[in-house]
């Protein structure tokens, strides 16, 4: 829980600067920001 959140958190931080050098990059960046999002909350729910 706690590692998905320190992930998904970097991720951020990562598609927020890529985002601020390239266009493209920062929305590559965000979708897959997006992915491991619902990926993470899949395996959540699973482990429960």
């Amino acid at each position: 829980g706690f590692v998905a959140v320190l992930v998904l958190g970097a991720t951020g931080y990562l598609g927020v600067v890529h985002r601020a050098l390239a266009g493209p990059i920062g929305a590559v960046g965000g979708v897959a920001s997006a992915l491991a999002a619902a990926f993470g909350v899949a395996l959540a729910l699973r482990r429960r």
